[in-house]
């Protein structure tokens, strides 16, 4: 355990030995919040915390619920924390702040330092902070004078979120390393789906799609979980021509399909308009010459479904239409 989290745990077993011989309700009923969750929030404590009167002219309510947050590790780029405030039954108002605290002592009013405008409203809206620290305790203070009312809070923003960078474009059978950021990397990740991802540093993982997919990555920042995803588009692992012409002047005769030979469980079956079967092969040793039953097939499109097979992926059918030239 590094020496900063056994000097926060010391310090709140320090506070919290210290409520036993403070009446404080404010501070008794401090709740932690994660970002991107939505909470219900009650404001039933009194406004009693330590060295109160130092939020005289900052903040008025009377009756409070102090939340704490804690930021990820993902730099903020410049942008403030999002605070969603909605569905009040406080009328006529509530007030809401965001304040770095005292990390020894979150609940000395007096040691509060503004991070955020004062937000006075019955209204659903969106309290924004300056941007904020990375890995770094916060309180959001919100009140009334209308005691026991409630109201719906969530946290938004890069202050509260992971990223992995970036969305990639790769070639069938190809992979790509993606960088998970703003988490704690001690604490794992947990990536979906799991078995085509492989985590080969502390925060670089390396990810094997054998088609286009959507990754999701959940990372974790003291108690709070946080996801992110990243696209992988792959390439077609196999290109099919949408023509070829059968007339033996060694040009273009045969209906080639560039890597399909890679895939020996693969099949292809080739239609004419009616839906008559006129070829089939497994693994495409060789290719169609336009022959069937040994004549030659009218000029015409043609529709072909290729199974590839692969046992290690879950392929959809390659369906299309090619052209017979004569």
């Amino acid at each position: 355990m590094s020496s900063m989290n056994t000097g926060r745990i010391a310090a709140l077993v320090l506070w919290c030995a210290s409520l036993s011989t403070k009446a404080q309700t404010a501070c008794n009923n401090l709740i932690d919040l994660c970002g991107q969750v939505d909470s219900t929030v009650t404001l039933s404590s009194a406004m009693d915390l330590e060295n109160v009167a130092a939020l005289t002219g900052s903040f008025a309510a009377t009756s409070v619920q102090v939340i704490r947050f804690h930021t990820t590790y993902l730099d903020p780029a410049g942008q403030g924390l999002e605070v969603h405030l909605s569905n009040s039954q406080c009328a006529p108002f509530f007030q809401a702040r965001v304040f770095q605290p005292d990390p020894f002592n979150p609940c000395d009013a007096g040691a509060y330092v503004s991070v955020s405008d004062l937000m006075t409203t019955n209204e659903d809206t969106v309290l924004y902070t300056a941007p904020l620290y990375i890995n770094t305790d916060y309180i959001l203070l919100v009140g009334s004078n209308t005691p026991g009312c409630a109201l719906d809070v969530r946290l938004e923003g890069r202050s509260v979120s992971i990223d992995a960078c970036c969305a990639a474009a790769i070639d069938y059978g190809e992979t790509v390393n993606v960088e998970v950021k703003g988490s704690d990397p001690a604490l794992g990740f947990v990536w979906t789906p799991e078995e085509l991802a492989q985590m080969v540093d502390n925060q670089l993982a390396t990810l094997s799609p054998y088609e286009t997919t959507t990754f999701e990555v959940t990372g974790f920042v003291e108690g709070c979980s946080y996801t992110d995803a990243v696209l992988v588009a792959v390439g077609s692992p196999i290109e099919v021509p949408n023509a070829f012409s059968p007339n033996n002047d060694a040009f273009n005769d045969t209906f080639d399909i560039y890597g399909l030979s890679q895939f020996e469980f693969s099949t292809i079956e080739i239609f004419d308009r009616w839906g008559q079967s006129v070829f089939r092969s497994v693994s495409y040793p060789n290719p169609w010459d336009g022959m069937f039953r040994g004549r030659a097939v009218p000029a015409g499109t043609y529709y072909y479904v290729i199974n590839l097979n692969e046992p290690n992926a879950n392929l959809a059918p390659i369906t299309g239409h090619v052209a017979v030239i004569r």
